[in-house]
């Protein structure tokens, strides 16, 4: 078992753990972490609870909580003001106190939501994350961050409110899809991309999604070294004052390209995928990087059949980027990596490199042949 801890600037203070089979000690681990609530809130969604929910809910009950579980459709369309507005009516009417608390077992959108419902709700009860996505588990379980979508663009309105105890285990994915581990492998890359190009190094080992997902002990390191990773950049900058934002490495265009899509296309981690590639062509265009970059970052996300490019142009994508939660005042910042294991935060870099690094990634859809022939 591999246990992280970090303190923040709230005096909460998240422990994380990550072991196999963890979930099914979910009532001894959230008891010996907050010992006086005997009312838990499970908070999940309609893909996740066939496979999770009733093992979860026994944990619970056999640790002697009284649970209520609230489902939630699948999705990122669930991450909206009036699903927040429904989920608080429904906990009001399940008697939440103080003394509550709040579980979250789903993925990214499951916990934002959840996350967000404990933080605001009579000022803020505790949550507990237990992630059941890759990308939930190496990423969004992690730090705090709460979040709900808006018209004008993804996570524009949430909080700080960090869980009280994460717990990671890997055999939740047993069941995950392809295309959604495929899109947490996105934000695995990014880690290698920004922090520890080992982890590069042991994704090139892999042929394809398939002989990695064979490999318990590598994807459980994967695992383990993101999640470390992601609690150190934390625990250094709880509020994304500095440090945390190299953490967005590759969001700047990811979160553009999901807007543009009003969240019906490429997932979190794809569309993050093709901003990763976005950006390493505005640090070779920028000087920041070697020529090289670009074309190494995409063989590895290749090798797992994750988006390089996009359909969207640059002049769809400019609009949505200037609602990015990284800029000051009208100056643009960008996370970029000069090399493998290092990323740098750049301000304001000029829109016409901005323009060519989009241009390198956009692909336009080829158009449809009228098949039709005259009689």
């Amino acid at each position: 078992m591999t246990e992280l801890s970090y303190s923040t600037t709230l005096s909460q203070t998240s422990t994380v753990l990550v072991e196999r089979g963890a979930a099914s000690r979910l009532g001894k681990l959230v008891a010996e972490q907050l010992p006086a609530p005997r009312q838990v809130a499970l908070i999940t969604d309609r893909n996740v609870a066939p496979f999770c929910q009733e093992p979860v809910e026994a944990a619970l009950q056999a640790a002697g909580f009284e649970t209520k579980a609230f489902l939630v459709p699948a999705g990122e369309e669930s991450k909206s003001f009036s699903m927040l507005g429904n989920l608080w009516d429904r906990l009001v009417s399940f008697g939440m106190t103080r003394d509550s608390a709040v579980v979250a077992l789903g993925g990214g959108v499951v916990g934002d939501l959840a996350g967000m419902g404990a933080s605001t709700l009579l000022r803020g009860v505790p949550v507990i994350q237990v992630p059941t996505s890759l990308l939930a588990q190496v990423d969004a379980s992690i730090g705090g961050k709460t979040a709900v979508n808006t018209s004008a663009g993804k996570n524009l309105v949430g909080t700080f409110w960090h869980p009280t105890l994460v717990v990671i285990d890997p055999d939740l994915l047993d069941t995950l899809p392809d295309d959604e581990f495929r899109s947490g492998l996105g934000e695995v890359v990014k880690y290698g991309m920004i922090r520890d190009a080992s982890i590069l190094d042991r994704l090139a080992r892999f042929d394809n999604l398939a002989a990695l997902r064979e490999d318990a002990e590598t994807l459980e390191s994967l695992i383990r070294d993101s999640a470390s990773i992601k609690v150190g950049v934390v625990a250094a900058d709880a509020r994304e004052s500095g440090e945390r934002a190299h953490l967005n490495f590759g969001h700047t265009v990811g979160h553009a390209i999901e807007t543009a899509e009003s969240y019906q296309g490429l997932s979190h981690g794809e569309a993050v995928s093709v901003g990763m590639v976005a950006a390493s062509f505005l640090a070779v265009d920028l000087g920041v990087a070697p020529a090289e970059l670009p074309g190494a970052l995409t063989e590895v996300l290749l090798r797992f059949e994750l988006p390089v490019d996009t359909p969207h142009a640059p002049e769809d994508l400019l609009p949505h980027m200037a609602h990015d939660k990284k800029r000051i005042g009208t100056r643009s910042r960008w996370v970029l990596v000069p090399k493998p294991g290092e990323a740098i935060l750049f301000e304001d870099p000029a829109e016409a490199s901005v323009i060519r690094a989009l241009q390198a990634v956009y692909r336009p859809t080829p158009p449809v042949e009228d098949s039709s022939t005259e009689s």
